[in-house]
């Protein structure tokens, strides 16, 4: 074994992560691993990055062996912590936190993230209330507010598929703010997979409350690319169009995507505060606070395309949706839409988003629509996966 080859290249990883170059800096670290294997140093340094890099599964493993080594670091244990929270192990992460707080005492946030797990933990064995009180138990005086730790903690435990405890918690905010139409009905998704659209005032409030934090969590976090890949895919076909009306347009995502057509761009959206981001961002001659069928269904023959992007996830069926579109555009124009891609027909998922197959969204359009392009596409990462989407480019018969 050579000492000095395995040092040069762990000072090579350790630079290249400490520049953010992360590609080089897992090569490296494997390097070092492939000449000695439990070498530490890279174990938790391929750990680190892999945590950095957002692949928490895939984190996991090296951080474990990094963290049991001999005489190894109280902060190896913490990282290994936070990676099993953030793979939604939160009863290994709640034992880990405990175990590297006996050592040496937690920082603020490893403490309250500790809490947290420990919370979500123990909703499979107790009432929400037990939870949350054992939540302010481990934080101490950092513990948040306790409608805000039950809110947050409900889209985490719906992400990991852990329904049964997101019920209580969704029952228990219900009964402390029955008026949150956001929380009630994703709770009542939860009861009831029946439900064929989004209400309007879920969606509006929902959006109202995300647009300070959307791009950054949705492209910069999620990898959220549809609007650019959809307006990609429809100049395959065309190059110019003379209006475009980009519904459900939230923050204007589109808009930089779409001025490369030269038409006039009308953006429609539910939420007033992310029709004032759009604002912000610009590229739009009008923008109008609307229903989505509703306005399409007051504005017949008035556009050459429209892209909707993100919209019909919140459509299960899809009839009257695609009915209007074909009213608001002219004959031989287009409609491009993303969906999340599912098996067949329309089904609501926990998250309270909609998924269509490839024969409904056929079957559903056929009345005014032919499809001219299709693509598969990682539409956006969820907590340790991707969720497959679809791109479809409709012609208007």
């Amino acid at each position: 074994m050579d000492t000095q080859a395995i040092e040069d290249m762990l000072a090579v990883a350790v630079a290249a992560g400490a520049e953010g170059r992360l590609d080089e800096a897992e090569t490296a670290f494997r390097a070092v691993l492939v000449m000695k294997p439990d070498h530490d140093e890279a174990l938790f340094g391929l750990g680190l990055n892999l945590l950095i890099a957002r692949r928490f599964q895939e984190a996991v493993e090296p951080l474990t062996w990094a963290a049991h080594a001999p005489n190894a670091e109280p902060v190896r244990r913490q990282c290994l912590a936070h990676a099993l929270f953030l793979t939604g192990d939160f009863s290994r992460a709640a034992d880990t936190f405990a175990a590297t707080h006996g050592v040496e005492p937690l920082p603020e946030g490893a403490r309250v993230t500790w809490a947290r797990a420990a919370a979500y933990n123990a909703l499979d064995r107790v009432p929400a209330q037990a939870a949350l009180d054992l939540y302010v138990q481990v934080a101490g005086p950092l513990a948040e507010n306790l409608e805000t730790v039950a809110r947050e903690g409900f889209g985490i435990l719906v992400a990991f598929q852990r329904l049964d405890a997101a019920r209580a918690l969704g029952a228990w905010l219900e009964t402390r703010n029955p008026g949150d139409v956001v929380k009630t009905h994703e709770l009542r998704v939860l009861l009831d997979p029946t439900i064929d659209r989004s209400p309007p005032t879920y969606v509006e409030a929902l959006f109202d409350e995300f647009a300070e934090r959307f791009d950054r969590q949705l492209v910069e976090m999620l990898d959220y690319r549809a609007p650019a890949l959809l307006a990609d895919l429809v100049a395959d076909r065309r190059t110019r169009f003379e209006r475009i009306l980009d519904l459900g347009c939230g923050t204007g995502l589109a808009a930089p995507s779409l001025e490369r057509f030269g038409a006039e761009l009308t953006g429609v959206d539910l939420s007033s505060a992310m029709l004032a981001k759009a604002a912000e961002r610009g590229g739009y001659d009008h923008l109008v606070r609307a229903e989505a069928v509703e306005f399409l269904a007051g504005h017949p023959g008035n556009f050459d395309l429209i892209i909707a992007a993100d919209v019909l996830i919140y459509f299960g069926d899809l009839t009257a949706l695609f009915a209007a579109a074909a009213e608001a555009l002219v004959p031989g124009g287009l409609l491009a839409v993303s969906t999340e891609l599912g098996e067949t027909g329309w089904k609501l998922t926990p998250t309270a988003r909609y998924a269509h197959g490839d024969d409904y969204i056929q079957a559903s359009s056929a009345a005014g629509f032919k499809i001219v392009e299709r693509q598969e596409i990682a539409l956006r990462r969820e907590t340790t996966s991707v969720t497959t989407g679809c791109l479809y480019v409709l012609e208007r018969l």
